[in-house]
């Protein structure tokens, strides 16, 4: 390789280390995607979150052991419930599924119901599948018992199930990248607005600014499934409240980020190291529950990840406000941290 070459190739590469949006993609991406594919590796990845549950109360301890530690923990992550904590982690997405152990499944008996959210599409959808599986592997062991999968819930179909996630990834995109990228690009005349506005002025009309892009593109989004007539989410009083909390709270995070940074280059890195984090494990491509099982904590400290709950909750599967109202509280907590971490960075800024 010639020397001009080496040095036009050392040029491209420095611009793509200079592009941090470009560096998301070869690297971040790539990463998530891989993270995935790895868990499809099985209809039903083993990490699956399952809850078991006695088909009555005759059914013995020894029985529940043995369904659950014998047999169901080798296709999934299993853990005993009582009949209420199971069906409300399966409304919550908690649990992917329910078992119904009968009375004498060590002899082979009974009939072992599965339950499963018809809401959960990706599961739904292959759930017969998996029970012939289960029929195929028990039945290798030397056990027969009746299996049968009840479907609970409104049925959806996958559109509508990864639409949310759709629409988080551009409330992510909107929040944590153009308009704190914007910021940054405006960093010489930030002192003057500071002198014209007060800081709540400046934080408005950045929460605005972005949600005002993000209505606009999940309006054309909706529209054209609309025209091609596939199925949309329910525009309602609680879906509409939770696209705006959750805008406001990803551009507050994405501002206080690069104020805290004093809008250099290395805010725009960690706000988009954090869009690859949101990408990859709140649940915005696939279920959180499908990932390994030392992976699957990760979601569970993300707000996004409760947020993007409650937008498919309350936009397409008409879950009641009463069971997530933790998680409502914890997008709230977010919002109100974030904004006041952005209005201490900023005034800190501004103070020099």
């Amino acid at each position: 390789m010639t020397g001009k070459l080496r040095a036009l190739v050392g040029r491209d590469f420095l611009t793509v280390e200079r592009n941090v949006l470009m560096l998301l993609f070869i690297i971040l991406l790539p990463v998530a995607f891989g993270i995935m594919f790895a868990s499809f590796k099985q209809v039903i990845p083993k990490s699956t979150p399952a809850s078991v549950i006695p088909e009555n109360s005759s059914v013995s301890e020894a029985d529940m052991r043995f369904a659950t530690f014998s047999i169901l923990s080798q296709f999934c992550s299993p853990s005993i419930d009582s009949r209420e904590d199971a069906f409300r982690k399966l409304s919550r997405e908690e649990s992917y599924f329910v078992v119904s152990v009968p009375q004498g499944i060590r002899e082979g008996k009974g009939t072992i119901t599965i339950y499963v959210d018809n809401s959960l599409s990706p599961l739904a959808e292959v759930s017969d599948y998996v029970v012939e599986i289960l029929k195929y592997e028990l039945g290798r062991a030397g056990f027969h018992p009746g299996m049968g999968v009840e479907k609970l819930g409104k049925r959806i179909v996958p559109i509508e199930y990864f639409t949310p996630g759709v629409v988080m990834l551009i409330l992510s995109i909107m929040g944590i990248l153009v308009v704190p990228f914007n910021t940054v690009k405006d960093r010489d005349i930030i002192s003057r607005v500071f002198s014209s506005v007060n800081l709540w002025e400046f934080a408005a009309s950045k929460l605005l600014f972005s949600l005002l892009l993000a209505s606009i593109q999940v309006a054309l989004l909706l529209a054209t499934q609309s025209y091609l007539e596939l199925p949309l989410m329910s525009i309602n009083p609680l879906s509409v409240i939770m696209f705006v909390l959750t805008s406001f709270a990803l551009t507050s995070t994405g501002l206080f980020i690069i104020f805290a940074l004093k809008l250099s280059n290395a805010g725009r890195y960690v706000c988009s190291l954090l869009l690859g984090v949101v990408i990859a494990f709140s649940g915005l491509l696939y279920p959180p529950g499908f990932l390994p099982s030392y992976l699957q904590p990760i979601p569970k400290v993300l707000p996004t990840y409760y947020a993007l709950i409650l937008l498919r909750s309350f936009g397409v599967k008409e879950v009641g406000v009463g069971i997530l109202l933790d998680y409502i509280g914890i997008v709230l907590l977010w919002l109100v941290v974030s904004l006041a971490l952005l209005y201490y960075f900023a005034r800190r800024f501004k103070n020099g």
